[in-house]
């Protein structure tokens, strides 16, 4: 089986979401218009913000992967880049949860998500123009972390701007995207999954490594909810997908 160390961990995140998803009060049944209903949880905190991240995350790397196996390399990439954001913003929590206060832009991103979509085209035209927190603040954040780790946060911060800039291409539609799909030998667009066996490696050893990322997103949630069984189990996780090579481009020596 090839990534025979990512497909197996992608499989245990839906149980570690639950883990963390058990620590919360249970969603509530709220009436809506008529016989309909929503359910909610009570208690709209930061908790349940990363909560909700991470099961995102869990059927974001799965669909991701699922794409690769069907060869469609675009598509995946623009679903890892979404991985790649909620990662981001549970770690942005996290951080104010380790320092047992919220900065003005942490507090702030966690009113805008439980913040009620608007129901008719009517509501959303009346309501001003909201400015979302965003990467700017996340950088802040990451910032922080790794000067108290002595981490070079230059660095990291440079190559994370490098790649989400990749992945914003995907979202986005930019013209190297859609040439990805290009091949020369029939001069047409691969619109059915990519010819390349290569190229179709490399969208699974990114899936490998946005996976990383979502783990320490993970290990940072059960680190602020003194989970260190489960923290263990992550780092463990993290170590042997590590070890497998599955994130590099070992996988892919000798395809075409």
């Amino acid at each position: 089986m090839d990534f025979a160390t990512t497909r197996p961990l992608i499989g245990k995140l839906p149980g570690w979401v639950n883990t963390f998803a058990a620590s919360l009060a249970p969603p509530v049944k709220v009436a809506l218009q008529g016989s309909a209903f929503r359910c909610e949880h009570i208690a709209k905190d930061a908790q349940t913000v990363q909560v909700a991240k991470a099961v995102r995350i869990a059927s974001g790397l799965r669909a991701a992967m699922a794409l690769a196996d069907l060869r469609q390399t675009v598509e995946c990439g623009t679903l890892l880049r979404t991985v790649a954001d909620f990662a981001s913003e549970i770690i942005f929590i996290g951080e104010g949860l380790l320092e047992s206060r919220f900065t003005s832009e942490q507090e702030e991103f966690i009113t805008q998500h439980y913040a009620a979509l608007p129901s008719t085209p009517e509501e959303l035209a009346a309501q001003e123009r909201v400015r979302y927190v965003g990467r700017q603040a996340m950088t802040k954040a990451t910032d922080r972390i790794a000067q108290r780790a002595g981490t070079d946060k230059e660095l990291l911060k440079k190559i994370t701007a490098y790649l989400n800039k990749g992945y914003d291409g995907y979202v986005h539609g930019h013209y190297s995207t859609a040439m990805e799909l290009f091949t020369g030998r029939t001069m047409s667009f691969m619109m059915m999954g990519h010819e390349s066996a290569r190229h179709v490696c490399y969208s699974k050893v990114a899936v490998a490594g946005k996976l990383k990322e979502a783990l320490n997103a993970f290990r940072f949630m059960a680190i602020t909810r003194r989970m260190s069984e489960l923290d263990q189990e992550l780092r463990q996780a993290f170590d042997d997908l590590d070890r497998s090579g599955d994130d590099t481009g070992t996988p892919c020596r000798g395809l075409t």
